[in-house]
């Protein structure tokens, strides 16, 4: 640590040296003499740049990824995001929207009760794991169901929910 500050302070000495004699020459000229003392400050610090790279490429994915780890799932294209609430799963509603289609009728809404309802901890509406598979449910059980639609469902049910569930450090669950 104290041999980066000595190389600190020799380049910012350089540095005014420089400066000064560029000055003395001519007033334009003083700033060349930073120009000149450049691959100075680049020999002396390269490895100290170099070592700094890879963490700022880490904060960087850090901030870009970190509030969707844990609780974003795509299924054919389309996103979904899960909120972990009081062990109760919940899914925005315009998520489940996009997914399902036709789009979820206000009848449909209406008929989940409880299942429906603003997000706790969100401003935004959303549905809970039992009222997504009571809407998936409704629309996969007649002979005529949607194959996107049972895929849908089974995909829930084996994989993502369960998911969401089991990892109680993932980010879902992180308030």
């Amino acid at each position: 640590m104290t041999s980066f500050f000595f190389r600190l302070l020799f380049c910012f000495a350089m540095s005014y040296v420089a400066w000064k004699i560029g000055a003395i020459l001519d007033e334009k000229y003083a700033p060349i003499g930073l120009l000149i003392t450049s691959p100075l400050w680049g020999h002396l610090f390269a490895r100290d740049l170099l070592a700094i790279l890879p963490a700022i490429k880490y904060w960087a994915e850090y901030a870009a990824l970190n509030k969707w780890q844990g609780k974003y799932y795509v299924f054919d294209g389309y996103h979904l995001r899960f909120y972990l609430v009081d062990d109760v799963v919940w899914v925005p509603l315009k998520d489940v929207s996009e997914l399902i289609q036709p789009g979820v009728a206000e009848r449909e809404l209406r008929l989940l009760g409880a299942g429906y309802a603003t997000i706790p901890e969100h401003t935004m509406p959303g549905v809970t794991e039992s009222g997504l598979l009571k809407l998936l449910t409704a629309r996969t059980e007649h002979r005529r169901a949607d194959p996107q639609m049972i895929r849908l469902k089974l995909w829930l049910v084996s994989s993502a929910l369960p998911n969401v569930k089991r990892l109680p450090v993932s980010r879902a669950n992180a308030r």
